[in-house]
């Protein structure tokens, strides 16, 4: 049976049977829809709201940072870069420098004008912290040309440099305003030339934005935003159907798929920059080190069966450990392993496997879990005894970490949508955050081909990153299973929603019909 008909059978039968139990509530009830507000409930809480903050972010603090600050680029929903407070670039021959050319008359919240001297201060704060090598990669200096001009020099070339600009630490910060309140009052009031003015954060409860009237693209249609904090996914639910909230973050696909019933609800999907992967750890005696057996269990794996059990069989399947919207994604002579039971077997059988039982590590009470109940039935058919290490977050972490499992299925997440931003966990840079990236047999041979990859331009980047995806594939150490979700269930009476590759949304362009 084709994915599409698969996805149609169940779209109807989740509507059919599937519905919220609720009473005495009518869907868009709200008696505000005058343009005025909008309230978006999210299971987490946005805590970082100053963008050169040291500290990593959560996805859900991309909701007030993208709409709180202007980067120089833009990532648009679908992944591509556009014009944001440089209305153009330039790169150097050599590829060692970009030159932005500013926008002029953008004033940030607190009425400071916006000045190349903001681009500066922005960059080498950012570059300075922990997080800007990853972000702002082969960041060398920023030079003021006048006013509206800035030169960034790279101390290498970098093809995904513009994906960094448009990210979190690419938001621009006012040096003047710094100069007065420091990072603590940045902080308390962060300000930004974004399409919001942040005014108020009441931990567990609420974030509010207010529309800024002056924004340099005009004043937004919504007037103000309140990121409602819900821990409890079916409260959101109920309440996006009582009118309670306008809009839902990240609800799960079978929960969107019930609301297609309803004509005054809407949902809206996208992939994320996020690969789902089953890891196979070789090293402490594990039966993993057997190639062998590695590829049993990379050929006896279903991915559309996992993909229909874990995501109504939304998701995009992945035939190599890069997501297709990666910029550089390699379309021609990569290596591709199709699900083969019986050649499953023939591995096996030629394997040193003696019985034991194969663990594979999980979150308990996420998809994931699902996933690796789905690979157990499929595990054992084709012969390998398998059990479901099931923990919670915590105790997770501590056990990826160690390296002390036999597989882990995990989300190798980027904040990148660049070939680029799947080289995390290849990295051998010393001291480089993730110390599991140290655990993979063959990171010092697959790493120096993604940063060949990254200081060329264009096609010629790709049969750097087609070589490393084809090693991780012939190598088996590391199964891609299915991309990332991300999904929006909203009001149907809202326009502009549409689900972002980053889990953040752009509250500039919703308004009420």
């Amino acid at each position: 049976m084709e994915v599409k008909q698969i996805k149609r059978i169940l779209a109807l039968l989740l509507a059919a049977v599937l519905t919220l139990a609720l009473t005495g509530c009518d869907s868009g009830s709200r008696d505000d829809e005058d343009g005025s507000s909008v309230i978006l409930a999210t299971s987490g809480e946005p805590y970082h709201f100053y963008a050169l903050s040291d500290e990593g972010c959560a996805g859900d603090d991309n909701l007030v940072l993208s709409n709180v600050y202007d980067c120089l680029t833009f990532l648009e929903a679908d992944g591509s870069i556009s014009p944001g407070l440089a209305e153009s670039w330039s790169l150097s021959e050599d590829g060692l420098c970009y030159t932005f050319y500013l926008r002029e008359g953008v004033k940030f919240h607190n009425g400071y004008d916006f000045t190349a001297e903001d681009v500066k201060f922005t960059f080498d704060k950012g570059a300075a912290g922990p997080l800007g090598s990853a972000l702002f990669v082969n960041f060398k200096s920023c030079e003021i040309v006048d006013d509206y001009t800035v030169n960034i020099y790279l101390s290498a070339p970098y093809a995904g440099f513009l994906f960094g600009v448009a990210s979190r630490l690419g938001g621009i910060c006012s040096k003047a305003y710094y100069d007065e309140v420091g990072d603590a009052g940045y902080l308390d009031a962060p300000v930004g030339t974004g399409p919001y003015k942040f005014v108020e954060a009441r931990s567990g409860e609420k974030i509010v934005l207010e529309a800024n009237e002056d924004y340099w693209r005009g004043a937004p249609a919504i007037d103000r935003v309140t990121i409602q904090i819900v821990p409890d996914v079916s409260t959101q639910l109920i309440g996006l159907e009582c009118g309670d909230y306008d809009a839902v973050r990240n609800p799960s696909i079978d929960s969107c798929v019930r609301l297609d019933g309803n004509s005054e609800l809407a949902w809206d999907y996208t992939d994320s920059t996020g690969r789902i992967t089953l890891y196979l750890a070789a090293w402490g005696d594990r039966i993993g080190e057997d190639k062998n057996f590695r590829k049993a269990v990379q050929y006896g794996i279903n991915k559309e069966e996992i993909n229909v059990g874990t995501n109504s069989g939304y998701a995009t399947i992945l035939d190599i450990d890069m997501c297709p919207m990666y910029d550089g994604y390699p379309t021609e002579g990569i290596v591709t392993v199709d699900y083969d039971p019986e050649r499953a077997r023939e591995y096996l059988a030629a394997s040193s496997y003696d019985g034991r039982a194969f663990e594979i590590l999980c979150q308990s009470g996420t998809t994931f879990e699902i996933a690796a109940k789905i690979l157990q039935s499929q595990l054992m058919d084709i012969g390998i005894a398998t059990d479901v290490i099931a923990v919670d977050n915590t105790t997770y972490s501590e056990l990826e970490l160690s390296g002390n499992f036999d597989a882990v299925i995990r989300e190798q997440l980027s904040s990148m949508v660049d070939a680029d931003g799947a080289s995390t966990y290849f990295n051998t840079t010393p001291g480089f955050a993730y110390t599991r990236n140290c655990m993979y047999p063959l990171a010092d041979e697959i790493y120096p081909l993604f940063v060949r990859g990254r200081e060329v331009q264009g096609e010629e980047r790709i049969p750097y990153y087609t070589q490393a995806c084809n090693i991780i594939t012939e190598e088996a150490y590391l199964v891609p299973l299915y991309n990332g979700i991300i999904t929006v269930a909203y009001n149907a009476g809202l326009q502009g929603v549409q689900a972002h590759c980053l889990g953040t949304y752009n509250f500039y362009h919703w308004s009420w019909k």
